[in-house]
């Protein structure tokens, strides 16, 4: 008699507890995930955790030859851009106040290669102060902000309107400037980088080259590889649940795929111990490529693995060799445009 009023009382409340729990756990919350496209929109873009900054003020964060200033890429949803302006470092010297010179002057003169920079997505334009010292070397770099980051327009954070606005800055940038324009892209912003210029290829614009700083093959690889991601992905429904509705909702980034529609030269680098995303997706993404495109008219792919020492996700702009990377790639990728545009011209002619 005890022993059954003792299953009873004890043993079945706990098993009706662990049921309502594994059902909270691994039926309501993957449920809740599929449904709910404002929980995948803030797993992609979450605007929250960016710190708002004084972006009209520039000298409070000490830095020289910048300047703020806001684009309108889309006149019928007004939507504008909010977008810094980095001068190259060799101008620096010239500098008194950063509000009193010529920067549009010097973005139309045609020695200084362009950089449109696509930062993370808990980042803001203002974020990469480490990275931009080191780009600026070499470039005039245009920093920029999603719609819905910092000050730009509020819109719906989608990857097609990102990608859309965008193509918009490119296409500003390309009427203003007849100098080469480089793209860098950053964890999130390697796939707006590179759906970006597949974009722009179908309008016949290529970038001369882009740069991948933590790449991913797709938004949905990496959930996978995340360890609480993990707990859901023996369930049955896993994929209903939790990846399909990312790529059905527009938040997968498929980089994979967008890699082999881009024609000009690409240089990935990754870090051995980031813990975002590891580098193994980076070395998948790498093989897709060079398995894939033609670099003959694509250009080559080149890959630069950082062993773990600390850069993780956040810190590849401290690696010594990286002006190396960088520069040994720019004259890669103009030595391939100059071809390329050769043979064409060479092929107008025979026809």
């Amino acid at each position: 008699m005890f022993p059954k009023l003792f299953i009873t009382s004890f043993f079945l409340p706990l098993l009706v507890l662990l049921l309502l729990i594994f059902i909270v756990l691994f039926v309501i919350i993957p449920l809740a995930f599929k449904f709910s496209t404002e929980i995948q929109r803030n797993l992609v873009f979450p605007t929250w955790y960016v710190q708002p900054k004084n972006y009209s003020n520039i000298h409070k964060y000490q830095l020289k030859g910048v300047r703020n200033l806001y684009v309108k890429v889309n006149e019928q949803k007004n939507i504008t851009l909010g977008v810094l302006q980095i001068l190259p470092s060799e101008l620096l010297s010239e500098f008194v106040k950063n509000d009193e010179y010529d920067y549009d002057s010097i973005l139309k003169n045609p020695r200084y290669n362009v950089l449109l920079y696509f930062h993370g997505n808990g980042q803001d334009r203002l974020e990469a102060i480490g990275t931009f010292r080191v780009l600026r070397k070499f470039f005039y770099v245009i920093s920029f902000d999603y719609r819905g980051y910092a000050d730009s327009s509020m819109a719906e954070l989608t990857e097609n309107g990102v990608v859309e606005d965008s193509v918009a800055l490119f296409k500003y940038l390309r009427n203003l400037t007849k100098s080469r324009i480089f793209f860098w892209g950053h964890s999130i912003g390697t796939g707006v980088a590179l759906h970006t210029a597949a974009s722009l290829k179908s309008q016949n614009l290529i970038p001369t080259g882009v740069m991948l700083e933590a790449p991913f093959t797709s938004v949905t690889d990496v959930m996978k590889e995340n360890p609480l991601v993990k707990m859901y992905s023996w369930l049955p429904w896993f994929s209903y649940t939790m990846i399909d509705p990312m790529v059905e909702n527009g938040f997968d980034f498929n980089s994979q795929e967008y890699i082999l529609n881009v024609d000009c030269p690409v240089m990935i680098i990754h870090a051995k111990d980031d813990e975002i995303i590891p580098y193994q997706i980076a070395t998948k993404l790498y093989n897709i490529a060079k398995a894939n495109r033609n670099s003959t008219y694509q250009g080559d792919v080149t890959y630069h693995l950082l062993e773990a020492i600390g850069y993780g996700h956040e810190w590849i702009s401290e690696e010594p060799a990286l002006p190396d990377y960088i520069s040994e790639f720019i004259e890669k990728a103009v030595q391939f445009e100059t071809n390329i545009t050769s043979k064409r011209l060479l092929n107008q002619t025979i026809v």
